[in-house]
């Protein structure tokens, strides 16, 4: 007697559900004309023997919140034995999905593959893309500038298991965050601290600072760089080749250079104080004597550097140190003649 009671309140009880199901489709058939959405997701854990629909979908926004609890708790095939995995295809999807959900007026954004595993736990790629933020974010403070995460890199998603965690680290022992990409991996660790995985992900740090920047086009011709030549503004110098010109000194280029272009350490020299084709007093000094010659410098030369000068009256070349602008020395013990 028992028995038949309980298969009576088994049999109302589904019989209820189902009326809830049919209720709720009739009141959003009158209402609208358009299918609920459930986007499938790519990767899935399942929790008990069978798959759940709301352990592989998510709902599109707009799905009335008391369908997805009565249809979100449909259960679906049999999932695979504890700790292993199976794959159903894109082709294959709609009819399993159909085969338990009927005429449910639901459609489907549907992944390539649904990979499915027994037990665990998973994150998807935004959950992945913050734990890295979240990492590199302390690292960022020490770097001169406005420094922020431009882009992230990871899978799509990570399996890990029930009591594992998931860390970021940087790849490479020694290895620093800086502007420009940064290697990382997202390691497994189980419980007792070993490492279970490691998975790659990589991520571009951008670094606002204010760096020199060409005005127009310019080359060692135009001389010191001057306000005219070179303004300072904010730019990302994340990838740059080399570090940017402080701005400091008296310097020209060493190499020409296109408008908008940032000016680098390595693409400046020290202004020289003689430059080619000045004409110059060449001295000659030892001992007691001392010769001055009206010469023609043969190349730039900066200040206690050296520089080639060519002797107005005899044509020959020789190689003296600059004094000042308008005078080049050769001492006694200095460079011997300049063969040309």
């Amino acid at each position: 007697m028992n028995t038949g009671r309980l298969r009576r309140a088994a049999v109302c009880a589904k019989a209820v559900f189902l009326l809830a199901v049919c209720g709720m489709i009739l009141v959003w058939t009158g209402a609208a004309q358009a299918a609920w959405r459930l986007r499938i997701l790519p990767a899935a854990c399942a929790a008990g023997e069978r798959v759940m629909l709301k352990e592989i979908a998510v709902p599109d926004p707009g799905f009335p919140e008391d369908a997805w609890a009565i249809l979100g708790a449909t259960a679906l095939w049999a999932a695979p034995a504890p700790g292993q995995s199976s794959i159903v295809s894109q082709a294959e999807l709609p009819g399993a999905l159909r085969a338990h959900l009927r005429e449910a007026p639901v459609e489907y954004q549907l992944p390539t593959q649904l990979l499915v595993r027994r037990g665990g736990r998973i994150m998807y790629r935004p959950e992945l893309e913050n734990l890295v933020v979240d990492f590199l974010t302390p690292h960022l403070a020490g770097l001169p500038g406005q420094a922020s995460v431009a882009g992230v890199e990871t899978p799509e998603y990570l399996f890990f298991g029930e009591n594992d965690r998931v860390v970021v680290e940087l790849a490479g022992s020694g290895a620093t965050v800086g502007a420009g990409p940064v290697d990382l991996r997202l390691a497994v660790t189980e419980p007792d601290g070993r490492a279970a995985s490691k998975v790659v992900a990589r991520a571009v740090v951008s670094l606002m600072a204010r760096v020199a920047v060409a005005r127009r086009p310019v080359n060692p011709r135009d001389g010191v760089l001057t306000p005219e030549l070179v303004s300072f503004e904010k730019r990302n110098v994340a990838g740059l080749k080399g570090a940017p010109w402080d701005g400091s000194g008296a310097v020209r280029l060493v190499r020409g250079m296109g408008q908008g272009q940032i000016v680098l350490a390595d693409d400046v020299e020290p202004m020289p104080l003689v430059q080619k084709g000045d004409k110059v007093t060449l001295v000659y000094e030892g001992g007691r004597v001392r010769l001055a010659v009206d010469g023609l410098a043969e190349s730039d030369g900066v200040p206690g550097g050296p520089v080639t000068v060519r002797n107005l009256q005899s044509e020959r070349k020789v190689t003296g140190s600059v004094r000042d602008k308008n005078t080049v020395v050769i001492s006694a013990n200095g460079p011997k003649r300049y063969q040309p």
